[in-house]
Parts: structure tokens; sequence; C-alpha cells
């Protein structure tokens, strides 16, 4: 039995395994490595932010920079919290939750995700029902990033140099600042857990990255994610799935900043799929309400469009929590699985 059991897990892992990598960002018939990797959870979007702009967030900063490239993160002058749910089909859930603390030697922040998917039906080797199991995947990672040059005092300003952002909250900066460059590194380090039933796999990953601002709101990050070790279930290893990330950004504002559009593109190479395109664009309005819409190139079950909007809570709130708060939405289609939703908040102070 304990044997049937075993043969049961691995049967399970695998198509769990499958099911996971048909709605991440890996291509079905694009590269002889494709299946390769575990912790395929780590490719699904799960940000609403990003997730609206079709992932092309390598170049972008924000608390959920720490999902795309960690020294992004340095470029804000302000702690943040961010969080979210997704709901998928066949009752899979996703949790999110980050946050950075912008000390005056530089950036610290962690996140923790998790993807459960639900109650599913196990079998033994012979094809026997075997009773309902379950998998839970969570990965928790510690970041730390610097950028040059760096000004300890403008906590909560807006740097001329970056890509505007939209909390009204933040004041401009009133010294003189050199708009030469900024420049910035980061690194994570992140525990990665699998548990399929009884079985347990754990593995430690690393991610670094480097951001370039130059002159014009010209934004280009680089970063290279889940390096590490591999995930063992029974008697079986497979690698985690690494992934380089190349990405620029640029904003462009209306007269009297009424309408800020912002511009991204990501080139993304996975370990077990060939390269491809992500894009996106966002509309800011009035620093209130934020419109997006992102495309990507990959060729899987993902549809290409994906769509999201934002809303800042200022109106509600002169003073006080509400006016550095903010909620998030991205619609995101697996085509013949249906849609799915994302749904998160972000608070700066």
């Amino acid at each position: 039995m304990t044997r049937e059991k075993d043969d049961m897990k691995k049967t399970a892992v695998f198509l769990l395994f499958v099911l996971l990598s048909l709605f991440g960002e890996t291509s079905l018939f694009a590269s002889s490595d494709y299946g390769t990797t575990a912790a395929n959870f780590l490719k699904v979007p799960v940000a609403p932010v990003p997730s609206g702009m079709g992932q092309a967030y390598t170049a972008m900063y924000g608390t959920d920079s720490v999902l795309y490239n960690p020294a992004a993160l340095s470029m804000m002058s302000y702690s943040s919290i961010s969080g979210a749910h997704n709901q998928y089909f066949m009752n899979m859930t996703q949790e999110y939750l980050a946050s950075n603390l912008r000390f005056s030697f530089g950036t610290i922040a962690a996140s923790y995700s998790s993807f459960s998917s639900g109650k599913f039906q196990g079998y033994d080797s012979e094809d026997h029902p075997y009773g309902d199991i379950s998998a839970q995947f969570s990965s928790i990672s510690l970041t730390f990033s610097k950028s040059w040059p760096y000004f300890p005092d403008d906590r909560n300003m807006i740097d001329s140099m970056l890509v505007t952002p939209y909390w009204t909250r933040l004041r401009p900066v009133e010294d003189f600042r050199p708009k030469t460059y900024r420049f910035a590194i980061g690194a994570s380090v992140k525990n990665i857990s699998e548990k399929l039933d009884d079985s347990t796999a754990n593995t430690f990953a690393f991610d670094a990255g480097a951001m370039l601002i130059l002159p014009g709101h010209w934004q280009f990050g680089f970063s290279s994610m889940n390096n590490g070790g591999e995930v063992k279930h029974a008697v079986q290893s497979f690698p985690l799935p690494s992934v380089l990330r190349l990405g620029v950004a640029k904003d462009v504002h209306t007269k009297g900043d009424v309408m800020i559009f912002t511009f991204a593109a990501d080139g993304v190479k996975y370990k077990d799929s060939d390269a491809y395109i992500n894009s996106g664009l966002e509309v800011n309005i009035a620093s209130v309400f934020q419109a997006r819409v992102g495309y990507t190139t990959q060729n899987d079950v993902l549809s290409s469009l994906t769509a999201g909007a934002g809303l800042s809570l200022d109106l509600f709130g002169v003073d006080g929590f509400m006016r550095g708060a903010r909620i998030d939405y991205a619609f995101v289609n697996y085509s013949d699985f249906g849609a799915t939703h994302r749904i998160g908040f972000q608070v700066i102070w």
C-alpha cells in the first residue's frame, strides 16, 4: 500500500506540474526543454498591476518589483505594502503579500506568495481512485537593494528623473538633484516549498537585478530570477524555472499632467521555453484612475491580451491612511480554461 501511495503521489505531481505549466509563462511547443522544470507556480502572474500591463514590469518600479527586478525597489522613496487574491478555475487560488521598507542605507523588502490547487482526485499506480488530495506551493523571499546616487533625505518625494508615480501624497524634490543617471542593484534570497498530500519538497533560490535611469524618463532593467537548487519529489529532481528579463519603460505627459502615458516592454527567456516579448501601457488620469492593457507574444493557452484598472483612494481622505491607499484589478483570459481575476491593494507611508 505504501508503494501504491508513492506511485500515486508521483502521478499526481506530474499531473499538477503539467496543469501549472499550461497557464504559466511557458510555451507548449517552443522548446525541447519544455516540462523539465519544477515550481512552475512561480511563472503564474499574481500582482494585478504588472498583470494588467502584460507583465512588462522589469524596468518599472513599485512594491511588486520584488517579483520582477529586485533592484527597482531602491528607486522608491517610500515604504509600502502590496497584496492580492486571485481566483482561478477548478477552485485554484493564489495569495500574495509584499512589503518594502526604506532606510538610510537602502531598501529592504520581503514577500510571500502561495498557490493552492484545491481538492482533486488522486490515483494509484493502477489508475484506481485513491481519494481527494490537495497541493500547496509557496515562496518566501527577502530582498535588499541600493541605488546610486542615493538621497536618504528624499523620503516620500518624487525624483524628477523617474517615471512619475501616481501617489498624490508624494511631493516633488525642491532641492537641486543631478540629472545625469540613476543606477541600482538588488538581490533576493527565497525559500520555495511544494507540498502534495503529505509529500513535501523545499529548496532555496536567489534573484539578482540591475536598473539604469537616464534623462528623459528612460528606465532600463535587467534581472535573473529563480536561480538555485532543485525540487525533489520521490526519486526525481527538477530544476527551478530560472528566467532572464530585459526591460525598458518611459512615460509621456500631457499638458498639466492631466494624463500620463507609461509604455513598457520586456524580453523574457525561461529555462524551458523560447524567448518572447511582453508589452504594456498604463494611462494615469489625474493621479486618480489608471487604465492598463498588456500584450504578450508567448504561444500557449494564455490569451495574448490582458487588461486592468486602478483607483487611488485619495478622493476619500485628504490626510491619513486613505491618501496613501489604492486598489487594483487585472483581467487575464486563459482561452478555453476561462477568465481569471486578480484583485489587490497597495498602501504607502
